[in-house]
């Protein structure tokens, strides 16, 4: 049964991000496991961008191939109190559920996540958003885990070089359409987030933190859930984006999920 402590509370308060040391429950770990293949197995040639809300039929811009089943089975996992009941510990008890993405690395051919914030890419206003990192596949540093820069989430919102110049070869360009100055933060002080398949990442919508390429025989497994406080606002009044290869950001319809408490001035849309 997946549970934080809290000492791990007192972690990612601290430090931007805590690991869960238990893991998720049988019956849970198995309905993500299931529904994550179903959608990986039926959408082979998405690019990462394209894995978002996996959850949603409409109202996120996507063209998935899957079913209204598929999606109920992903939105059940986000509204799941074995999960919620852990962001509670950090958010408060008045959640929103308003994403989720699953997070694909091929076997040998996934590719580098370059250094960035959540917050910079979302509409919502103040910036809040507590992001659950669930391991599917065991991850380290062979098959592409996160890094994180401890503390980092306390900089407030770094400069960031347009998608136009990054030029590393191997750096996940279109998923992201920003990156952080990289002589805006020291990369030394980066801590690799290994963990066992189960367990849970939580970090901040500021954390700094970024992942490598998946240099392993297998495809690395995750899915982010993504909850916000509903005293922050989703606000969908705030202009549509493209990125350069083409894909469109267009939260203007996007449907986002009570899942504890009170919603507040946020309309759910669904």
């Amino acid at each position: 049964m997946l549970n934080i402590t809290s000492l791990d509370v007192d972690n990612y308060k601290k430090n931007g991000f805590t690991v869960s040391n238990s893991q998720l429950s049988e019956g849970l770990f198995d309905s993500i496991n299931h529904s994550y293949n179903e959608f990986i197995d039926k959408n082979k040639d998405l690019t990462l961008e394209e894995m978002a809300s996996p959850h949603l039929m409409s109202g996120a811009g996507l063209k998935h191939n899957k079913s209204k089943e598929l999606c109920e089975s992903f939105l059940k996992i986000g509204k799941n109190n074995e999960i919620v009941s852990q962001v509670k510990k950090i958010l408060g008890d008045d959640i929103i559920l308003w994403g989720m993405h699953c997070m694909h690395k091929e076997a040998k051919t996934g590719k580098k996540i370059p250094w960035h914030q959540d917050g910079t890419y979302w509409p919502i206003e103040p910036k809040a958003t507590c992001s659950v990192w669930i391991a599917i596949t065991d991850v380290d540093e062979s098959n592409g885990c996160m890094r994180f820069i401890p503390k980092s989430h306390k900089l407030g919102v770094l400069p960031h070089l347009q998608e136009d110049n990054v030029t590393n070869e191997g750096e996940l360009k279109g998923s992201l359409d920003l990156k952080i100055d990289e002589k805006s933060f020291n990369e030394k002080e980066s801590v690799s987030c290994i963990i066992k398949k189960g367990q849970a990442s939580f970090h901040d919508t500021y954390l700094l933190h970024s992942s490598d390429a998946n240099f392993s025989e297998n495809s690395r497994k995750a899915i982010v859930l993504r909850y916000m406080p509903s005293s922050s606002l989703f606000d969908r009044s705030k202009p549509n984006r493209t990125s350069a290869n083409g894909f469109k950001y267009d939260f203007s319809e996007r449907p986002i999920f009570l899942v504890s408490g009170n919603a507040k001035n946020n309309d759910l849309k669904n």
